[in-house]
């Protein structure tokens, strides 16, 4: 294969040295494998040989394989200190060069078939080349009269992607998957190896010849393959051992001229640590390739090939398993997530239908009625057997669940456990001991708040599943102290030893845990007195609104820490700290004046500066250190202050508001001022009436949401709502109507936003915005036209009376959705003007719909 064509899989693969870690120079033996430094053997396998030079225009041989005069015809020694050319001819080293200055060449890995001049002739060799702490690595092999493979490259591919694409199920690719490969590269067995969360492995298929021993549902503990070595397989798709009872061949000298041994993280020829070797031989094999199952960056498992004798594959073949490990790992997890998806959306339409079931009016009783005719949807949404719930001190069972006294004082624990309104497990004996009398009820549970004091709550519970797990080998005796130290000896057999899990129930999938996020909802709904005390609370705060300003200004004129407030360049307010900090008897003898005249000239053209730049700032608060004048018949005026401004809006006009103290003030006094400054920008950057974040701060973060999409690899996305026909409704309520509306659907919109960890801020009047980081695919958008969608039905479901003929019986919202896939390919204020069109473009198309631009 070509740089060309390895690069499609470099973007999965993390192509940077393995340098950290807790690594150890003591001997290694079972009780610390997991310290070995396996990226730094200091030696090769013996199928080719590895020469490593300077990085540079000279490329100068340091080290090299022991066994290089067995391939090239040149003792190591002879060629030290030489030019790489001397070791491989001219040529050969013109096509590296020219292949490593290719855009975006990096520390990836080349693979070139190339003709050697050798002094018995010319050589073919396969030739694998990277770039190691500055080093030019390039490793040789020899292809054998026997290396071509059965079939051509696109037979290869058509005939994997074919019968993979016809299967039906995760399972049975994974077993067709085993079944190609085999066919392919011809090892005596080839199994699918998955992780689970605690990197323990289960072989989930398997293709072998009939005299191999069966692994498959076998399960291998974490330990088998340490996370130096899980490392390793992310920085390489394809790993073999040609033959396991190879002679090491040593690199000569050890160290490179840095004085650190070479780091053969990314080598092909990398030596396998021995006790690796030990596992294998007493699984009786005699060879091995690994292909790595990557996605995302992240490895979930492995395709490993046994052969019972040597077995040496080509490097082209190896370089096309780069190419079939990423396609199906790839296709493994699409054909995941359209699963989930299918089943998610069948779980978020029940936990819609519950969260209308609470969300409506009524009494305790008239809920259990409800939730007892759809008691199926309650248990459904978490696949459980049971559920609690308690709601307006009522306690309603269903299914199979532990008594009501049990469920009371489990319900306490779970409460302390949760985070954001919920908690689950599995094991619920192994962290709340007392669940052990009840395992057959509710060896598993998932508990979810109904209000923000956990007061009302639902629990789902599910029944232990007793489940025996077959180990290869018993995991809790993988060593056993010899005279020859620890050894494997207990496994040698890889005979299946069971183990019996109790305790447990199934586990909760994460298709059932997302649809949590719908029904947290449910605590952001309220019942009819709810809503009715809501109401009430919304009307006094309306009243009160506009005395805010005021209110806030009063609490500055009695704060510790010196405010003024300057229009058109005067002070139009200061309190009596200002006052004494300018050294004037009262605050009043400040309004008017200048702020300039008790400023050094040495400082004047800073303050100016800074006044004119804070009004159109990026960042909304500044801060400066300004010296000021000396005044004789005010002594206690400090030599220099520290201040920091805002911009804001004060009696109608542009203001800006400035605390200040003086600069060598004492550590209390600094606290205070810090203190202050937080709760100014806090001011600044919220909306007075709904207190959600207003304009400047959606604008400020905006970009740096941007470019943390872009750090991501991330798609951006802006929901753009506006309240329809909201001026009509603003001029039949009343400001103090409306501004109560307002703060509704704010608080309605926010709790919907924050379901998906999406802020919502007020754009202006009755527009709302938020940003929204996606993944950039087909299911990725479809959420941000799901949440799009749920945000306008928000809106309607809180059925605000909008009684004018001809605009509706309720109130109802317009969306306007703009996402930018790439955002390398945009800018943030583009975005903005196209969400802005989309929601032009709802208004124009009849209101109360969603448009996607």
């Amino acid at each position: 294969m070509t740089d060309d064509y390895d690069q499609k899989f470099e973007n999965e693969l993390n192509r940077s040295l393995l340098t950290e870690g807790d690594f150890t120079d003591e001997p290694i033996d079972l009780t610390n494998c997991e310290k070995e430094p396996i990226h730094i053997p200091g030696m090769i396998q013996p199928h080719g040989v590895l020469l490593a030079a300077t990085n540079d225009d000279a490329r100068t041989v340091v080290q090299c394989s022991r066994n290089v005069d067995l391939m090239l015809g040149a003792p190591a020694e002879s060629l030290l200190g030489q030019p790489l050319s001397a070791a491989i001819g001219e040529k050969a080293l013109t096509i590296i060069e020219e292949s490593l200055v290719r855009p975006a060449a990096g520390d990836k890995q080349h693979f070139l078939e190339m003709t050697i001049d050798l002094p018995d002739g010319p050589a073919e060799f396969f030739v694998i080349f990277h770039v190691s702490d500055d080093l030019l690595v390039v490793e040789l092999e020899r292809p054998t009269a026997d290396d071509a493979p059965p079939v051509d490259d696109f037979e290869w591919v058509q005939a994997f992607f074919t019968r993979i694409k016809r299967t039906h199920s995760r399972a049975g690719a994974s077993q067709v998957a085993a079944e190609l490969v085999k066919d392919i590269l011809g090892y005596d067995r080839v199994m699918v190896y998955e992780f689970d969360a605690d990197w323990n492995g289960k072989v989930i298929a398997e293709a072998k010849n009939s005299t191999m021993e069966p692994f498959l549902g076998h399960h291998y503990p974490a330990s088998d393959i340490p996370k130096q070595a899980r490392a390793l397989y992310v920085r390489n798709w394809v790993r073999t051992i040609v033959d396991m009872d190879y002679e090491p061949v040593p690199i000569v000298p050890t160290l490179q001229p840095s004085g650190k041994p070479l780091n053969l993280s990314l080598s092909v020829l990398r030596s396998v640590s021995p006790i690796h070797l030990e596992y294998m031989k007493n699984m009786g094999v005699g060879a091995t390739m690994t292909i790595s199952l990557i996605y995302g960056g992240e490895l979930w498992g492995m395709i490993a090939c046994h052969h019972e004798t040597p077995k040496y594959v080509p490097h082209r073949q190896r370089n096309l398993c780069n190419f079939l490990g990423s396609f199906f790992s790839s296709e493994l997890h699409q054909r995941q997530r359209l699963d989930d998806y299918q089943d998610e959306l069948h779980l978020k339409s029940l936990a819609q239908r519950l969260a209308r079931i609470f969300g409506a009016p009524g009494t305790p009783e008239q809920l259990k009625s409800k939730l007892s005719a759809d008691e199926d949807a309650l248990l459904s949404v978490m696949n459980a057997s049971g559920a609690a719930v308690q709601f307006k001190g009522r306690l309603l069972l269903f299914g199979i669940t532990p008594g009501a006294a049990e469920i009371v004082k489990l319900a306490v624990w779970l409460s302390q456990q949760a985070e954001d309104y919920a908690y689950h497990t599995n094991r619920l004996s192994s962290v709340y001991p007392q669940a052990a009398a009840y395992p057959d009820k509710a060896a598993g549970v998932v508990f979810l708040s109904l209000s923000s004091d956990y007061r009302d709550h639902i629990l789902w519970f599910r029944p232990e599943v007793v489940q025996t797990v077959t180990w290869a080998g018993d995991p809790a005796k993988a060593v056993v102290r010899s005279g020859e130290g620890y050894r494997i000896s207990p496994r040698k057999s890889f005979e299946a030893w069971q183990e019996v899990v109790t305790n447990t129930s199934l586990p909760w999938e994460p298709k059932e845990l997302h649809t949590l996020s719908d029904l947290k909802s449910i605590a952001l709904k309220q019942t009819e007195e709810d809503l009715r005390l809501a109401e009430e609370k919304s009307i006094l705060y309306a009243r009160t609104l506009k005395e805010n300003e005021s209110r806030y200004l009063q609490l500055m004129e009695y704060s510790a820490v010196a405010f003024v407030t300057l229009t058109e360049g005067r002070i139009v307010f200061a309190n009596l700290e200002a006052a004494r900090l300018l050294g004037v008897s009262e605050a009043a003898a400040l309004i008017g004046r200048d702020l300039v005249e008790w400023i050094a000239p040495s400082s004047e053209t800073e303050l100016a500066d800074m006044l004119s730049r804070i009004v159109t700032a990026s960042t909304q608060l500044r801060s400066c250190r300004l010296r000021m004048k000396a005044d004789s018949e005010a002594a206690d005026v400090p030599a220099e202050l520290e201040m920091t401004l805002a911009h804001v809006v004060y009696g109608g006009k542009p203001s800006i508001m400035a605390i200040a103290r003086e600069a060598s003030g004492d550590a209390g006094e600094e606290n205070l001022f810090t203190e202050v400054t937080r709760e100014l920008s806090r001011y600044i950057h919220t909306d007075s009436l709904t207190e959600l974040p207003n304009r400047r701060c959606f604008d400020e973060n905006l970009a740096q949401d941007w470019l943390k999409c872009a750090d991501d690899g991330q798609a951006m996305a802006i929901i753009m709502l506006d309240l329809d026909n909201f001026r009509s409704y603003n001029a039949m309520f009343g400001y103090q109507g409306a501004d109560n509306c307002l703060r509704w659907v704010a608080e309605s919109l926010s709790a919907v936003g924050n379901l998906r960890d999406a802020v919502v801020s007020r754009y202006g009047g009755a527009s709302f915005v938020l940003t929204l980081a996606e993944e950039p695919t087909t299911e990725g958008l479809a959420r941000v036209d799901m949440l799009a969608d749920q945000l306008r039905q928000t809106v309607v479901s809180l059925q605000i009376p909008h009684p004018q003929p001809g605009v509706g019986e309720y109130l109802t919202a317009s969306v306007g959705v703009a996402v930018e896939s790439d955002v390398r390919e945009g800018t943030p204020s583009d975005l903005v003007a196209r969400a802005e069109k989309a929601l032009a473009v709802a208004k124009a198309e009849g209101k109360n719909r969603v448009s996607v631009l």
